[in-house]
């Protein structure tokens, strides 16, 4: 066979492959991206004759990306987001400041802190405009490593080394019991209280479901999950059914569930967790970026001293 060229393989290609990734599912690729399955199908099988290497692998209905598919599709996002730096350097080093941001953050802080950076941002620069996504801790830094966000306000930092990482403020984790549990009726409780509870957790892989695994080791025990979710608002619904109790981040406070009392956690060592901003250090430069991150730090600084008060 020839050799393959890398001309042959277009940004196109790579893109369908890296959404394909996501879900390994024709048929979700195709919804997300607004062409049919059989597009979709075609394109994958293209870049499998362009590279003479076959990337997934179809059994019966199920189909996975195969080993050589997924090295490619790590590659291409490194390939994706440093065409987006060069557009990002090129149009900031001519004068024109990034006009929009694309924004990833985690459940809780979309509640109120990411808008109020947000607000205060757009006060000072009215002409910009945001798109934000939220998900897991670990979904955010995921769709920041795959170029798809600019920045992310997250409690997990990547680990690649050609991120920026700003600690912004770090907050208490709280005990999550249904309004009318005993519990309910106290200021702050210890996790061994709830060690013979059921609880309720984000789906494994989560930093959420990190801390609190973390945080019921600290308390001596290991937690009885029996029930899984992918957004903390499911989660507290579920604990407001009394399905069981969870460990959630103080940042949940900032939205009121009329079944559930959220408690202070005083086991020997309290349970947290640090909020930070990340973002490629190619984009450090990039004014949009200076601003949000300067503002970020203030209301970062403020949050910290109030909920120090609430101590």
């Amino acid at each position: 066979m020839d050799d393959v060229s890398a001309t042959d393989i277009t940004f196109t290609d790579l893109e369908m492959l890296v959404a394909f990734a996501r879900t390994e599912h024709f048929g979700q690729t195709a919804a997300e991206l607004g062409v049919s399955v059989a597009t979709v199908q075609r394109a994958i099988r293209t870049l499998e004759r362009k590279l003479g290497v076959a990337l997934i692998e179809q059994s019966g209905r199920r189909v996975r990306m195969l080993r050589a598919g997924h090295v490619l599709v790590r590659e291409a996002h490194s390939v994706l987001r440093a065409r987006q730096d060069a557009v990002n350097s090129t149009l900031a080093d001519a004068g024109h400041p990034q006009r929009q941001l694309r924004i990833a953050h985690t459940f809780s802080l979309g509640l109120a802190f990411v808008p109020h950076v947000l607000a205060e941002l757009l006060g000072e620069h009215p002409g910009l405009r945001f798109r934000c996504w939220q998900g897991s801790a670990t979904d955010v830094i995921a769709v920041l490593l795959r170029g798809e966000a600019d920045v992310a306000f997250t409690s997990l930092a990547p680990t690649e080394q050609d991120f920026v990482v700003v600690p912004l403020f770090t907050e208490s984790l709280l005990l999550a019991v249904p309004a009318d549990d005993p519990l309910a009726a106290n200021e702050s409780v210890s996790l061994a209280q709830v060690r013979d509870r059921p609880f309720v957790a984000m789906e494994l892989g989560s930093s959420s479901r990190t801390h609190m695994v973390n945080a019921c080791a600290r308390a001596g025990f290991v937690p009885r999950i029996a029930v899984e979710g992918n957004d903390l608002f499911v989660v507290e619904s579920m604990v407001g059914a009394g399905i069981g109790v969870s460990v959630v981040p103080q940042g949940m406070t900032d939205h009121q569930h009329p079944g559930v009392s959220r408690l202070r956690i005083v086991d020997p060592a309290p349970a947290g967790r640090t909020v930070l901003l990340a973002y490629p250090h190619a984009a450090a430069h990039h004014e949009s970026i200076e601003h949000l991150a300067r503002i970020a730090r203030s209301q970062g600084r403020r949050r910290q001293q109030s909920l120090q008060k609430l101590q």
